[in-house]
Protein backbone atom coordinates (compact mmCIF):
# COMPACT_ATOMS: atom_id res chain seq x y z
CA UNK A 1 0.00 0.00 0.00
CA UNK A 2 1.65 3.38 -1.12
CA UNK A 3 1.36 6.21 1.63
CA UNK A 4 -1.42 7.85 0.48
CA UNK A 5 -3.44 5.13 0.45
CA UNK A 6 -2.19 4.82 4.16
CA UNK A 7 -2.96 8.74 4.92
CA UNK A 8 -6.21 7.99 3.57
CA UNK A 9 -7.19 5.31 5.36
CA UNK A 10 -5.75 7.03 8.86
CA UNK A 11 -7.87 10.16 7.70
CA UNK A 12 -10.66 8.25 7.26
CA UNK A 13 -10.32 6.84 10.17
CA UNK A 14 -10.00 9.76 12.11
CA UNK A 15 -13.25 11.47 10.56
CA UNK A 16 -15.05 8.28 11.53
CA UNK A 17 -14.08 8.43 15.03
CA UNK A 18 -15.39 12.04 15.14
CA UNK A 19 -18.56 11.50 13.85
CA UNK A 20 -19.01 8.77 16.36
CA UNK A 21 -17.95 10.80 19.08
CA UNK A 22 -20.23 13.86 18.10
CA UNK A 23 -23.01 11.35 17.90
CA UNK A 24 -22.45 11.03 21.79
CA UNK A 25 -21.24 14.93 22.47
CA UNK A 26 -23.68 16.76 20.55
CA UNK A 27 -26.69 16.14 22.20
CA UNK A 28 -24.94 16.61 25.82
CA UNK A 29 -23.59 20.17 23.94
CA UNK A 30 -27.67 20.73 22.49
CA UNK A 31 -29.33 20.03 25.66
CA UNK A 32 -27.49 21.48 29.01
CA UNK A 33 -28.27 25.27 28.83
CA UNK A 34 -24.83 25.91 29.97
CA UNK A 35 -23.16 25.74 26.62
CA UNK A 36 -26.31 28.03 25.76
CA UNK A 37 -29.56 26.40 25.36
CA UNK A 38 -32.04 28.01 22.88
CA UNK A 39 -30.52 31.21 22.48
CA UNK A 40 -27.42 29.87 20.80
CA UNK A 41 -27.87 28.94 17.06
CA UNK A 42 -27.89 25.18 16.03
CA UNK A 43 -25.16 26.00 14.44
CA UNK A 44 -22.66 26.74 16.95
CA UNK A 45 -24.11 24.03 19.42
CA UNK A 46 -23.39 21.58 16.38
CA UNK A 47 -20.32 22.97 16.28
CA UNK A 48 -19.58 22.83 20.27
CA UNK A 49 -20.42 19.33 20.06
CA UNK A 50 -17.73 18.23 17.73
CA UNK A 51 -14.98 20.58 19.16
CA UNK A 52 -16.35 18.06 23.00
CA UNK A 53 -15.58 15.05 19.92
CA UNK A 54 -12.56 16.68 18.64
CA UNK A 55 -11.07 16.86 22.26
CA UNK A 56 -12.01 13.09 22.90
CA UNK A 57 -10.60 11.38 19.43
CA UNK A 58 -7.24 10.06 21.34
CA UNK A 59 -10.07 7.84 23.19
CA UNK A 60 -12.39 6.77 20.58
CA UNK A 61 -9.93 6.25 17.60
CA UNK A 62 -8.08 3.31 19.21
CA UNK A 63 -11.87 1.91 19.54
CA UNK A 64 -13.37 2.17 15.88
CA UNK A 65 -14.15 -1.18 14.23
CA UNK A 66 -12.48 -2.54 11.31
CA UNK A 67 -14.66 -3.24 8.37
CA UNK A 68 -18.11 -2.97 10.44
CA UNK A 69 -21.33 -3.86 8.34
CA UNK A 70 -23.71 -1.60 8.15
CA UNK A 71 -26.07 -2.91 11.02
CA UNK A 72 -22.98 -2.64 13.49
CA UNK A 73 -22.24 0.73 12.25
CA UNK A 74 -26.21 1.83 12.68
CA UNK A 75 -26.21 -0.34 16.27
CA UNK A 76 -22.98 1.51 17.34
CA UNK A 77 -24.28 5.14 16.42
CA UNK A 78 -27.90 4.40 17.89
CA UNK A 79 -26.07 3.62 21.26
CA UNK A 80 -23.97 6.48 20.83
CA UNK A 81 -27.06 9.17 20.32
CA UNK A 82 -28.79 7.30 23.24
CA UNK A 83 -26.08 7.34 25.32
CA UNK A 84 -25.60 11.50 24.85
CA UNK A 85 -28.94 12.28 24.98
CA UNK A 86 -29.83 10.55 28.53
CA UNK A 87 -26.67 12.17 30.11
CA UNK A 88 -27.99 14.89 28.04
CA UNK A 89 -30.82 15.35 29.51
CA UNK A 90 -29.31 14.53 33.18
CA UNK A 91 -26.99 17.36 32.91
CA UNK A 92 -29.84 19.95 32.02
CA UNK A 93 -32.11 18.76 34.99
CA UNK A 94 -30.27 21.04 37.67
CA UNK A 95 -30.25 23.84 35.01
CA UNK A 96 -34.15 23.25 34.51
CA UNK A 97 -34.80 22.85 38.65
CA UNK A 98 -33.35 26.15 39.10
CA UNK A 99 -35.23 28.05 36.05
CA UNK A 100 -38.94 26.13 37.61
CA UNK A 101 -37.81 27.58 41.22
CA UNK A 102 -37.84 30.86 39.57
CA UNK A 103 -40.87 30.77 37.34
CA UNK A 104 -42.51 29.27 40.09
CA UNK A 105 -41.60 32.12 42.30
CA UNK A 106 -43.12 34.49 39.72
CA UNK A 107 -46.19 32.57 39.93
CA UNK A 108 -46.87 33.19 43.81
CA UNK A 109 -45.87 36.48 43.28
CA UNK A 110 -48.67 37.18 40.94
CA UNK A 111 -45.91 37.94 37.90
CA UNK A 112 -47.01 35.03 36.02
CA UNK A 113 -49.02 37.71 33.12
CA UNK A 114 -45.42 39.24 33.14
CA UNK A 115 -44.43 35.98 30.76
CA UNK A 116 -44.13 36.93 27.23
CA UNK A 117 -42.83 35.45 23.32
CA UNK A 118 -38.94 35.72 23.69
CA UNK A 119 -37.51 37.40 20.63
CA UNK A 120 -34.50 35.40 21.19
CA UNK A 121 -35.71 32.18 22.01
CA UNK A 122 -39.51 32.29 20.64
CA UNK A 123 -40.51 30.48 23.44
CA UNK A 124 -42.18 31.80 26.53
CA UNK A 125 -40.16 33.32 29.42
CA UNK A 126 -40.53 34.44 32.84
CA UNK A 127 -38.57 37.11 34.33
CA UNK A 128 -37.47 35.25 37.75
CA UNK A 129 -37.13 32.09 35.43
CA UNK A 130 -34.71 33.55 33.12
CA UNK A 131 -32.80 35.38 35.93
CA UNK A 132 -32.59 32.15 38.14
CA UNK A 133 -31.38 30.29 34.68
CA UNK A 134 -28.70 32.61 34.10
CA UNK A 135 -27.32 32.28 37.72
CA UNK A 136 -26.63 29.11 37.66
CA UNK A 137 -25.36 29.19 34.00
CA UNK A 138 -22.54 31.48 36.17
CA UNK A 139 -21.93 29.39 38.92
CA UNK A 140 -21.45 26.55 36.36
CA UNK A 141 -18.71 28.27 34.64
CA UNK A 142 -16.94 30.06 37.16
CA UNK A 143 -16.80 26.32 38.85
CA UNK A 144 -15.25 25.33 35.73
CA UNK A 145 -17.78 23.57 34.61
CA UNK A 146 -17.10 23.05 30.79
CA UNK A 147 -13.78 21.68 31.86
CA UNK A 148 -15.36 19.51 34.15
CA UNK A 149 -17.58 18.04 31.35
CA UNK A 150 -14.96 17.69 28.63
CA UNK A 151 -12.66 16.20 31.03
CA UNK A 152 -15.79 13.77 31.99
CA UNK A 153 -16.93 12.76 28.58
CA UNK A 154 -12.85 11.84 27.75
CA UNK A 155 -12.92 9.59 30.99
CA UNK A 156 -16.43 8.31 29.65
CA UNK A 157 -15.35 6.19 27.03
CA UNK A 158 -12.70 4.23 29.61
CA UNK A 159 -16.13 3.36 31.27
CA UNK A 160 -18.64 3.10 28.26
CA UNK A 161 -16.02 2.33 25.29
CA UNK A 162 -17.35 1.82 21.73
CA UNK A 163 -19.19 -1.44 21.77
CA UNK A 164 -23.05 -1.68 20.36
CA UNK A 165 -22.79 -5.71 22.10
CA UNK A 166 -22.11 -4.25 25.57
CA UNK A 167 -25.02 -3.21 26.69
CA UNK A 168 -28.21 -2.14 23.95
CA UNK A 169 -31.88 -2.14 23.89
CA UNK A 170 -31.30 -4.03 27.52
CA UNK A 171 -30.05 -0.60 29.27
CA UNK A 172 -33.25 1.55 27.54
CA UNK A 173 -35.60 0.45 30.67
CA UNK A 174 -33.10 1.32 33.23
CA UNK A 175 -32.43 4.63 31.87
CA UNK A 176 -36.25 5.38 31.43
CA UNK A 177 -36.76 4.97 34.72
CA UNK A 178 -33.67 6.81 35.74
CA UNK A 179 -34.81 9.91 33.51
CA UNK A 180 -38.47 9.56 35.03
CA UNK A 181 -36.67 10.04 38.26
CA UNK A 182 -34.29 12.62 37.44
CA UNK A 183 -37.56 14.09 36.26
CA UNK A 184 -39.67 13.72 39.65
CA UNK A 185 -35.95 15.18 41.07
CA UNK A 186 -36.66 18.57 39.14
CA UNK A 187 -39.77 19.17 40.92
CA UNK A 188 -38.21 18.31 44.48
CA UNK A 189 -35.30 20.66 43.67
CA UNK A 190 -37.65 23.65 42.86
CA UNK A 191 -39.91 23.47 44.98
CA UNK A 192 -37.02 23.63 47.81
CA UNK A 193 -35.07 26.09 45.79
CA UNK A 194 -38.61 28.69 45.82
CA UNK A 195 -39.48 27.60 49.17
CA UNK A 196 -38.32 31.13 50.85
CA UNK A 197 -40.27 33.29 48.65
CA UNK A 198 -43.36 31.07 48.44
CA UNK A 199 -43.61 30.94 52.34
CA UNK A 200 -43.04 34.94 52.63
CA UNK A 201 -45.89 35.40 49.47
CA UNK A 202 -48.00 33.13 51.49
CA UNK A 203 -47.82 34.63 54.73
CA UNK A 204 -47.96 38.36 52.68
CA UNK A 205 -51.31 36.92 51.20
CA UNK A 206 -52.74 35.70 54.82
CA UNK A 207 -51.53 39.42 56.01
CA UNK A 208 -53.47 40.92 53.24
CA UNK A 209 -56.23 38.96 53.68
CA UNK A 210 -56.43 40.03 57.33
CA UNK A 211 -55.83 43.75 56.43
CA UNK A 212 -58.62 43.28 53.97
CA UNK A 213 -61.21 41.68 56.04
CA UNK A 214 -60.03 44.13 59.38
CA UNK A 215 -60.68 47.53 56.89
CA UNK A 216 -63.24 46.64 53.99
CA UNK A 217 -62.67 50.25 52.12
CA UNK A 218 -58.48 49.69 51.88
CA UNK A 219 -57.97 48.88 48.32
CA UNK A 220 -55.57 45.68 49.26
CA UNK A 221 -55.99 44.65 45.50
CA UNK A 222 -54.09 47.19 44.32
CA UNK A 223 -51.91 47.80 46.81
CA UNK A 224 -50.91 43.93 46.37
CA UNK A 225 -49.92 43.56 43.08
CA UNK A 226 -46.95 45.61 43.30
CA UNK A 227 -45.93 44.85 47.09
CA UNK A 228 -45.92 41.20 46.33
CA UNK A 229 -43.99 41.81 43.14
CA UNK A 230 -40.98 43.23 45.07
CA UNK A 231 -41.42 41.15 47.84
CA UNK A 232 -40.53 37.97 45.72
CA UNK A 233 -37.50 39.79 44.15
CA UNK A 234 -36.71 40.86 47.89
CA UNK A 235 -36.75 37.51 48.58
CA UNK A 236 -34.34 36.40 45.53
CA UNK A 237 -32.08 38.84 46.34
CA UNK A 238 -31.79 38.84 50.44
CA UNK A 239 -31.04 34.94 50.20
CA UNK A 240 -28.72 35.02 46.97
CA UNK A 241 -26.11 33.40 48.51
CA UNK A 242 -28.27 30.14 50.25
CA UNK A 243 -29.51 30.47 46.70
CA UNK A 244 -25.86 29.62 44.81
CA UNK A 245 -25.08 27.62 47.72
CA UNK A 246 -28.14 25.18 47.05
CA UNK A 247 -27.24 25.22 43.18
CA UNK A 248 -23.70 24.46 43.83
CA UNK A 249 -24.44 21.65 45.98
CA UNK A 250 -26.75 20.22 44.08
CA UNK A 251 -24.43 20.60 41.12
CA UNK A 252 -22.92 17.66 43.56
CA UNK A 253 -25.84 15.87 43.60
CA UNK A 254 -26.66 15.85 39.99
CA UNK A 255 -23.18 15.22 38.78
CA UNK A 256 -24.02 11.81 40.84
CA UNK A 257 -27.00 11.24 39.20
CA UNK A 258 -25.47 11.72 35.69
CA UNK A 259 -22.96 9.38 36.35
CA UNK A 260 -25.41 6.63 37.06
CA UNK A 261 -26.70 7.72 33.33
CA UNK A 262 -22.97 6.31 31.88
CA UNK A 263 -22.99 3.45 34.14
CA UNK A 264 -26.47 2.04 32.19
CA UNK A 265 -24.63 1.70 28.93
CA UNK A 266 -21.80 -0.19 30.24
Amino acid sequence: MNPSDLLSDGLERWLVALGLGAARTVPIAWMIPAFGGQNVPAQVRMGLGLALSALCLPQIVGHVPHDASPLLWLLLLAREVAVGVTVGFLGSCLFRAVEAAGRLTDVVRGSNMAEVISPVSEGRTSPLGDVSLLLAVIIFLELGGVGYVATALARSYEAVPLAPAARGASALTPAVALIIEASGKILDAALGLAAPAVVSLLLADLALGAIARSAPQVPVYFAAMPLKALLGVGMLLVGLGAFEGAIVAGFRGWAVIVERGFSLWR
